[in-house]
C-alpha cells in the first residue's frame, strides 16, 4: 500500500528513509505512524524490484539516501492509474493519490478526481439513507429514541463531511478545465 506514496515521494526529489517517514505518516490519518519496521523492509523491497537505488551519503553522519528509478517512475504512474479499491484502504489510497496528483498529466488528475467524487456521492447517499432509518426508528421504537437520535445527529456529521469533500472535489476539477 505505501508503494505508491514512496515512489511519488521520491519523484521530486532523493530523500532519506527518516524524510520518507515523515512523508508517509503525514499521508495518514491523525494518530497513525508509519514504523521503522515497515518502512525499511518496504524500500529494501522496492530496491530489489529496481524501483529505487540507495547510496550511503556521508555528511558528517551517515545517511541513506533513496532515489526512484526510470522503472520506478513506471511503477508509479501505473499505481496512480490503478482503480482505488472499494475496501478499508480506500481513504489511504485516495489521500495518496491526492498528495501526488502534480505528478500526473491533466487527463489522470481528472480521471482521480472524478472516481474519488464517485466514492463520496456514494458515501453521501449512504449516510443519508441511515439518517433517515434513525429518524424512522426514533418514532417507531420510542423506548430507544434517544439512542437513534444520537444516530441522526452522528451521520449528520459524516453527511456534512461528505458535503465538504464535494465541494473540495467539484472546485479542484473546474481548477482543472
Amino acid at each position: 500500500m505505501y508503494d505508491l506514496l514512496l515512489l511519488g515521494s521520491l519523484i521530486t526529489s532523493d530523500k532519506t528513509g527518516y524524510k520518507l517517514q515523515k512523508i508517509v505518516g503525514s499521508a495518514l490519518q491523525p494518530m497513525r505512524k508509519v514504523s521503522s519496521g515497515v518502512l525499511y523492509p518496504s524500500l529494501e523491497r522496492l530496491e530489489k524490484e529496481g524501483l529505487v537505488t540507495s547510496t550511503i551519503y556521508e555528511e558528517g553522519r551517515k545517511m541513506k539516501l533513496w532515489h526512484i528509478t526510470a522503472q520506478g517512475v513506471e511503477r508509479f504512474i501505473e499505481l496512480m492509474k490503478e482503480k482505488i479499491p472499494s475496501d478499508a484502504k480506500r481513504n489511504d489510497m485516495i489521500h495518496f493519490k491526492l498528495r501526488s496528483l502534480d505528478s500526473v498529466d491533466i487527463h489522470e488528475q481528472l480521471r482521480i478526481l472524478d472516481e474519488f467524487q464517485v466514492f463520496i456521492e456514494k458515501d453521501l447517499a449512504f449516510y443519508q439513507k441511515a439518517q433517515e432509518d434513525m429518524a424512522d426508528y426514533q418514532d417507531r421504537f420510542p423506548e430507544n429514541a434517544e439512542r437513534f437520535r444520537i444516530l441522526v445527529e452522528a451521520y449528520e456529521l459524516d453527511i456534512q463531511i461528505a458535503k465538504t469533500k464535494l465541494i473540495w472535489i467539484k472546485k479542484q476539477i473546474a481548477d482543472r478545465k
